[in-house]
């Protein structure tokens, strides 16, 4: 496994693999459009932390406004789940938070999405409020969550390689 930008990738391909893999991994199907991702990845605002082997198996994509960076959509792989990839996109995704001086990190999750929350709860995220039905298709409340961004603690970085 490899850690790639999103340039790495031309973006009509990784708005693609990106809706295909969101496709297979969201209970619900992908909240985004293909044509969402293209737009997104075009976006001065937006980052994509990327993990890859021969395929995209997990990504992460967040917008930084000032010194605030929100999830706004991550994924991994139904086959590629419990393997400690989400903590490492978020480790991953905290050093870099660290680097661009950013105070927090916020994002929303469905109130049904048990597994994200315990990723998130297990990587320091507390739920801050409930927005009410803030998801369709189903309509669904969102916890919103966050995190202060802090320095590594000792011996917390991840080795993922095989």
């Amino acid at each position: 496994m490899r850690l790639v930008n999103e340039w790495f990738f031309p973006a009509e391909q990784l708005a693609q693999q990106l809706f295909t893999l969101s496709s297979e991994s969201y209970t619900f199907g992908s909240p985004w459009t293909k044509e969402q991702f293209k737009t997104d990845i075009y976006s001065t605002q937006s980052g994509y932390l990327i993990l890859a082997e021969k395929e995209i198996v997990a990504y992460l994509c967040y917008h930084q406004f000032l010194d605030e960076i929100e999830i706004f959509n991550f994924a991994i792989a139904p086959q590629e789940q419990r393997k400690g990839y989400g903590h490492f996109l978020l480790n991953n995704l905290n050093q870099m938070a660290l680097s661009e001086q950013a105070v927090r990190m916020i994002l929303e999750v469905r109130l049904s999405n048990q597994a994200a929350q315990n990723l998130y709860l297990k990587n320091e995220f507390e739920v801050i409020a409930r927005r009410k039905n803030y998801y369709s298709k189903p309509v669904e409340d969102a916890l919103v969550m966050t995190r202060k961004v802090r320095p590594e603690r000792k011996n917390e970085r991840i080795d993922i390689r095989d």
